[in-house]
């Protein structure tokens, strides 16, 4: 420990990039702490809608909702959220968003926490994962 900062002076190349892989691992995470939703798995999602009255809602646009979507889930477009908020009345029911990837579900979530929904949920791999777990979808 005494010779850390003449290691940091004389090998900073090193350690820069030691400091930019540490913000690269724990920046997902900080997103998720701070964004106010955590990601859960689909078996995960499955149980908290069947056991705790939670609800898949898709956020895709209505043609690819339309073509392919969870039985029971609500469509709600990420590009018109406050029109379609209307069967999502309960502001405390665990809402498990959907989308293609996962990864536009991520900033829907912080606009639905924006209107004062509390229990957000992103199901990680969104519709890829989902099929890949063999799920049926219902067209």
């Amino acid at each position: 420990m005494e010779n850390l900062g003449e290691f940091i002076v004389n090998h900073w190349i090193l350690s820069s990039l030691f400091v930019v892989l540490l913000f690269l691992v724990f920046s997902d995470s900080l997103t998720r702490k701070l964004g106010g939703f955590n990601t859960v798995d689909v078996t995960t999602a499955v149980n908290m809608v069947n056991q705790q009255k939670g609800c898949f809602v898709d956020i895709r646009d209505k043609d690819a909702f339309e073509s392919s979507h969870i039985v029971d889930s609500v469509n709600v477009p990420l590009a018109d959220i406050d029109a379609n908020l209307k069967p999502l009345k309960k502001q405390d029911q665990p809402l498990v968003l959907v989308c293609d990837s996962g990864q536009r579900a991520k900033s829907a979530a912080k606009q639905f926490k924006s209107r004062g929904y509390t229990n957000i949920h992103v199901m990680s791999g969104g519709l890829h994962a989902w099929r890949d777990a063999k799920l049926p979808l219902f067209s």
